[in-house]
């Protein structure tokens, strides 16, 4: 057997002292491979969380999975347990004249009887469909969204708190992606403060449609829901109402039908098939459309002041 080579100790400790730099080495790499691998894993389980909560608590309106369904007698209970009056039921008022969008119009003069009006003189153009303003939207120009089918949803600050205002909103935006809102015709649901000059019954929410008004003491979504499918479009009264067909399969009575009022007698002026608004041109369509400056609010919580 052949004798061992012998290897001086100053080299064997610098052999060994490289073979623990190296195995340090490998030990760091490894470690800060884990740890990337730990933090990409931290990151996609953040961002998908991240991610549900948005879309649960600022995402966009959710698709109604089949017919929201009343029943009359769970409507007439939530109607008393919520302290609603209706005021004016299919009376609209006999003044329906047109200003020019640039009018300074006070509102006070005009609508003398209840306020947030239902019916009325108002703007040539509508106003855009606002499903969760938080600030009060011109009540002039949305009158004119009234007289097309449109429902619109007044809430008292004082009365509503932000919890309850950002539910409304989302009912109403939910309701538009659902088939309520045409924006060429200036037809949805539209909610909105109304603080100046304040809900004239002194309630906290205001449901108006063209010649009808309910007031109630709190929000109840059973009751707006079934205001909606009372006098939304063709179930309503509004003399350009054909622009805004009910949609089929969103909200309908367990126990009842709601007619069909399209071919029923109403005065029309003004663009009343909505293909009619379709073939302005978008310069024109917008002098149609009064932008006061109110954000949309669509999809949460956008806001702003009527002129």
């Amino acid at each position: 057997m052949a004798e061992r080579e012998k290897i001086p100790n100053k080299q064997r400790r610098a052999l060994a002292r490289e073979e623990r730099r190296r195995a340090e080495a490998e030990a760091a790499q490894r470690k800060q491979t884990r740890n990337w691998r730990t933090g990409l894993i931290s990151f996609v389980v953040v961002g998908v969380i991240a991610a549900v909560m948005f879309q649960a608590f600022a995402g966009g309106p959710a698709a109604i999975d089949g017919a929201i369904l009343l029943s009359s007698a769970e409507v007439e209970t939530a109607r008393e347990a919520a302290g609603c009056e209706v005021l004016a039921e299919r009376a609209p008022l006999p003044d329906r004249s047109h200003f020019e969008n640039s009018a300074q119009v006070d509102p006070e003069t005009i609508y003398t009887d209840t306020r947030p009006t239902h019916s009325g003189p108002h703007t040539v153009g509508v106003h855009p469909i606002t499903p969760a303003a938080t600030r009060q939207i011109d009540e002039v120009s949305s009158t004119h969204n009234l007289e097309h089918g449109t429902v619109i949803a007044w809430w008292d600050p004082e009365q509503i708190d932000s919890a309850t205002s950002g539910q409304i909103g989302t009912w109403a935006s939910t309701l538009n992606a659902n088939g309520f809102r045409r924006d060429a015709a200036g037809v949805g649901i539209i909610t909105s403060p109304f603080e100046d000059p304040g809900i004239g019954s002194g309630k906290a929410v205001a449901l108006r449609a063209w010649g009808t008004a309910m007031d109630c003491d709190t929000w109840d979504e059973t009751v707006a829901n079934a205001f909606v499918l009372d006098h939304f479009g063709t179930h309503g009264i509004g003399p350009e109402r054909t622009i805004a067909p009910f949609p089929e399969g969103v909200l309908a009575y367990e126990d009842r039908t709601v007619a069909d009022t399209s071919e029923d007698d109403a005065p029309v002026d003004g663009f009343t098939p909505e293909e009619g608004m379709e073939e302005l041109s978008p310069e024109e369509r917008e002098s149609v459309v009064v932008d006061d400056g109110t954000p949309d609010g669509t999809d949460e919580t956008d806001e702003t002041d009527g002129s």
